[in-house]
């Protein structure tokens, strides 16, 4: 199973997947974006930009449990692929599944 290296409450958290690639996760003030990393752990391309409807409602369901928080849920969720296409795959299925929110 990857696993994630570096975590830093609601702002980013970095990923080692099984098949030696790494990812960021990264939440900045408009938007939450996946990127492969590259030579020195740069940002080399954009996996993904999650849709801000998708994490209104994220952060709608959490509201105020600070157990819980958008970043590691979504790293954690992340951290279930072995390559950056799963990875992809992964993205695109917890936008579309109302249930994952539901379920947070």
């Amino acid at each position: 199973m990857s696993t994630i290296i570096n975590y830093k409450k609601a702002q980013f958290a970095k990923i080692n997947l099984d098949d030696g690639n790494k990812i960021l996760v990264s939440y900045g003030a408009a938007d939450m974006r996946v990127f492969s990393l590259g030579f020195l752990s740069m940002p080399k391309e954009t996996i993904h930009i999650f849709k801000n409807q998708f994490l209104v409602d994220l952060n709608s369901k959490i509201g105020y449990d600070l157990s819980k928080e958008v970043v590691k849920i979504l790293a954690d969720e992340l951290a279930k692929a072995k390559s950056i296409e799963e990875a992809k795959n992964i993205c695109l299925k917890l936008e579309e599944n109302r249930d994952f929110i539901d379920s947070v």
